[in-house]
């Protein structure tokens, strides 16, 4: 039996997350099999278990990718010519919008099934964490541009995400995406009033 080229192996990858996505929105993590992803994807059992080791791995490697897709989108968002006062606003924006992802449901009932394993935590909460570099850098802009007074860096950062992360329980409250939206408008509103020069 020929080997397969690296392209035939990628491509053979992509389907069998694609199918898995489409399952796990639609029937959620938990009533998702691995034989049902099999059957969608027409791939064989052997080549989805040589690609991921378990429907786990292949979970998270699907929150990577759309971390991946996130970012991707907000180097698109954030341009050079906008204010840093901008790009945060931008940046609550493009993290509220995040909430219509359809994977949303599927990935708080993983960690929800996977709060006892240590290793999956961590690695949620490492695909979370890119988000830290990139408020770091708006905020760093904006104290260099003076728009934003001095304050300690990694702390600023640390307090805007959490701010940020937390209005993720309005996903909960049944608020209209408008609701939503206004909130984070609302936080960023009241976090620069706090580093403002002007305040």
């Amino acid at each position: 039996m020929a080997r397969r080229t690296p392209e035939e192996a990628e491509r053979t990858k992509q389907k069998i997350m694609e199918s898995a996505k489409e399952l796990f929105i639609r029937k959620g993590y938990g009533a998702t099999s691995m034989e049902d992803i099999r059957v969608l994807s027409g791939v064989s059992k052997g080549s989805i278990y040589y690609h991921y080791k378990s429907k786990e791995q292949l979970f998270v490697q699907l929150l990577e990718q759309n971390m991946l897709e996130w970012e991707e989108e907000w180097r698109t968002i954030s341009r050079p010519e906008m204010t840093a006062t901008e790009k945060l606003y931008a940046f609550a924006h493009h993290y509220a919008n995040n909430f219509d992802d359809p994977l949303i449901s599927a990935s708080e009932e993983f960690a929800g099934s996977h709060g006892s394993d240590p290793a999956v935590l961590d690695k949620i909460f490492e695909i979370n964490r890119q988000h830290y570099p990139i408020i770091k850098e708006i905020l760093e802009e904006g104290m260099k541009r003076g728009e934003f007074r001095q304050e300690e860096l990694n702390t600023l950062t640390m307090i805007l995400m959490g701010l940020i992360a937390g209005l993720g329980l309005t996903y909960f409250e049944n608020m209209s995406k408008d609701e939503i939206l206004a909130i984070h408008q609302k936080a960023i509103d009241l976090f620069l009033q706090g580093i403002s020069h002007k305040s």
